[in-house]
Parts: C-alpha cells; structure tokens; sequence
C-alpha cells in the first residue's frame, strides 16, 4: 500500500444527459449510506465507540454533552489519511478488472474550546467552535474506458461542517449539549453516457459529461445527552436530524467527434437532490479506574429515507441540427437506490500505559449494508465491513499527541441481480427507436480501506493564565 495524498449518427442530447446522470454518483460523497464511520483520531483508535462521555474537541459531532467536562481552553486539530481499495470484475462487459488509483484522501478536523467551570446553578459550562470534514472519501479515479465507467469515472468533492456548540452540567450525574452547523459542500463528477443508435458498449460510442455544483450552506446540528448514575457509568445519547440537500451546478459534456454536428445543447444548470440521513448514537462506557474504561455503541441509521437521487435540468434543452425550431427539453434524471436503514455495533476502551503520559486504545467496529444487492456499484463502495483499529496518545510538553490506525474489512459483493444500467442519450432521429441501456452492474466488488490519524490537543487552561 503506497500512500500519497491529493486534497448523422445519433448523439442528439449525449452530453446533457451524460452529465445529469452523475446523480448516481453523489452518495459517495456523503454513511453505512454514504459515509464510513468516522471522523477523529482517538475514536478512530477505539473503533469509534465514542458517544457515551467524549472528552477531546470531536465531542461537538459525537454528542455534544461531553464538551461539558472540559475546563479552561482548549485547542484540538485533526487530519486523517483514508485510502479507499476497490477492484470491481464485471460479468456485464468485457473488460480487465479495474481498481481505483486515486491518493490517499485528507480530511481535516479542529476545535476551540473554552470551559468556564460552575455558572450559576450549572456545575459546568463550556462554549466551542469547531469544523470537520466529511468522513467520507473525496477523490475517486478509475480508468476512463474501464468496464465501470458507465457508473463513474472520477470524483473530487469536499464537504465541511461549520460548527458552533454550548454544553452545559447539573451536578455531577447530567450533562447536555447543542451543536448548530452549517454544511457547505462541493462536488464534481464524471461518467460515460452511451450515445450509439443501437444497444451496446463500444467506447468509441461514448460521451463523457462532468457536474460540478455546490450548495450555499444547510443548516443541521447535533443534540447530545449523558447521564452518570454513578462515578464508573456513563450514559450518552445523541441525535444528528435528517438533511435534505440540494446543490446547484453545471453540465458540461466531451461528445465523440463525428457526433459534434448532430445537436448542440442550450442551457446548463442542474441542482442535485438528495436526503441525508438521521443518524442516532447511544454508548455506554464504564470506568472503573483512571487507568481504564471500555465502551460498547450501538449507532442507526435511517437511510431509508434516501428512495432516489434526482438532478432537476433548469430550461436545458437539446436542439437538433436538422431540426432547429423543435429543441428537445431534458427532463429531470431520477435514480432509484432503495436504500435500507443501518445499524453498526461499536466496542472500545482505552489504558493509562502510563499515567497522565502514555495511553495506548484499541477497537472493534461492525457496521451493516445501505444497499441492496441489485443497486450496488461501484460509485459507492462502503458496503457492510469489520473494522479493528488500535490507538496510542502520548504527553509532551503539556500537549497531547494522538495517532490511529484502522484497518476495514469490507465485505465483498457478487451481484447477479443488477438493475444498474448504462445511461444513454435521447433518440431525436427520426426512424430510430430508443436505445435500450444495457445492464453494466454484475459482477464481483471488492474493497477495504485504511485509515491513518493523527490529532494534537492543546490545554492552554483558563483566559486568566492560570495551567
């Protein structure tokens, strides 16, 4: 494993349908749906059971009730390496088997922090202003002629969420917390778009279209509770809503050269429609000493309520050569992905090596499939896995110095079943027939990922100077 790291033939309507299929596309850049579980490097290092009492600065995307327990300031930065390994061999076109040959993909995390302490009746109180990348994967490439591409050719997007959080404690047995976000994200894809007068896969008969959009910014959050009924038992609970996201773009579109006389294409801009999912998280973490804990996390996820993916054509329309006054309008695309709601078992702990300076973690992370069997591709290849990972946080010169590895075990898929098609273009010609899109879907997907962390937590203690 290497790692580096990138932050009168037919064609009428071939490039603006091409680039509106890239619809089937943008779950990649956003769970068991269409992320992978998850962002920071010391839950990365317990396998992501987190969410009972978090005390670093991701507490903010965790369950914020865990910000509560922290004091004076704080300052926490994170980046994370993930390299994404999929080699897809399909029955439905001949071809060599195909990997992706993207770097490694940088995800950038950071908070401030500032615990005031007892306020009023409140035992504690702490502000925070924090950003996180996706914990998704940003940049795929795969070959531009490989047997994939009617699904994906490549990907570069990137998503943060801009937050800002208030976690508050009464006595010593209950904390709460609110995160406010604001999601802002963009993306750009590319696809092949079968643009032949008759059924086939010839890549001389290919067009290839890009979308690339953003949206302004989606307002989300995070609502977080824990409870302590006794000193070695914490409690958390925390909730992110349902999003529905849309992202205004343009499509743009590469035809083959004989077909550049044929059509041309009026207007560009698309928005992309899609829905996030709620996604809850309930830990329970017991620490019977300083020297130890562990944690066990059950997380759901609802994503069905992802049916379809839609891009909305805004007066894009398709003017034949031989027909100037008669353009063809493009309908808005919709893709069905039925995704099923997930659910992932999470268990971890952390032990003081040595106290107050040396702390090694470990962990064990399942999370089940989004997509069914018949709507796998590989645009998405974050499929049911195993993952173990392992930790170590080290104290130097009153900073903390975390760093994570995980390995995930994704499980392979051989579909028979597809109903993942080729996109092909609109059939404007008179005396031709639409083309019937071949089915490109079966066949055998295989993919894992590694993950690389590496975060800093800085206590600078209270505004008055005091350590």
């Amino acid at each position: 494993m290497v790692w580096k790291v990138q932050n009168a033939r037919p064609v009428c309507a071939a490039g603006v349908v091409a680039a509106a299929v890239l619809a089937a596309v943008p779950e990649t850049a956003f769970a068991a749906g269409a992320e992978y579980p998850d962002n920071g490097t010391i839950a990365i290092g317990r396998g992501c059971a987190w969410a009972a009492n978090p005390s670093d600065g991701l507490a903010f995307q965790y369950n914020p009730a865990g910000l509560a327990q922290q004091r004076g300031l704080r300052l926490y930065a994170d980046a994370r390496l993930a390299k994404q390994n999929v080699r897809f061999t399909s029955t439905s076109i001949k071809g060599d088997p195909i990997e992706n040959s993207a770097d490694a993909f940088l995800g950038p995390s950071g908070a401030l922090t500032y615990g005031v302490g007892p306020a009023g009746p409140l035992s504690e109180l702490t502000f925070a202003l924090g950003a996180t990348g996706p914990s998704a994967i940003g940049i795929v490439n795969y070959p531009h002629k490989g047997v994939q591409r009617y699904a994906l050719t490549e990907t570069d997007y990137f998503i943060g969420y801009y937050s800002a959080s208030v976690a508050a404690g009464w006595g010593d047995w209950l904390r709460v917390g609110v995160t406010g976000q604001l999601a802002h994200g963009s993306a750009k894809f590319s696809q092949a778009v079968f643009s032949g007068e008759y059924p086939g896969t010839e890549p001389e008969k290919d067009s290839y279209a890009t979308f690339e959009g953003s949206n302004t910014v989606l307002p989300t959050g995070v609502l977080g509770l824990t409870v302590l009924p006794r000193p070695d038992l914490a409690i958390g609970l925390s909730w992110r809503p349902a999003m529905d996201f849309a992202a205004d773009g343009t499509l743009k579109t590469e035809v083959p050269e004989w077909a550049k006389a044929n059509a041309k294409q009026v207007g560009d801009q698309a928005q992309l429609q899609l829905k996030f999912a709620d996604v809850v998280r309930l830990g329970v973490q017991y620490k019977p000493s300083t020297r130890w804990d562990i944690e066990l996390d059950a997380v759901y996820e609802r994503w069905s309520v992802l049916k379809e993916v839609r891009v909305h054509t805004k007066n894009v329309t398709v003017v034949p050569s031989f027909a100037p006054a008669k353009p063809v309008k493009v309908d808005d695309i919709v893709f069905p992905h039925d995704y099923k709601d997930t659910w992932s078992v999470r268990l971890g702990g952390d032990y003081q090596a040595i106290t107050d300076r040396l702390a090694l973690r470990g962990g064990y992370l399942y999370e089940s499939n989004a997509a069914p069997s018949k709507t796998v591709s590989v645009d998405f290849p974050n499929w049911s896995r195993h993952v173990a990972s392992v930790g170590a946080s080290v104290r130097a010169f009153g900073a903390w110095i975390d760093l994570a590895y995980a390995h995930h075990f994704v499980d392979t898929q051989v579909v028979t079943d597809s109903v993942v098609v080729q996109q092909t273009t609109p059939q404007i010609l008179p005396g031709f027939d639409p083309v019937k899109p071949a089915v490109v879907g079966n066949g055998t997907y295989e993919a894992s990922m590694d993950i690389l962390s590496l975060s800093l937590r800085v206590p600078f203690g209270d505004l008055s100077g005091n350590l």
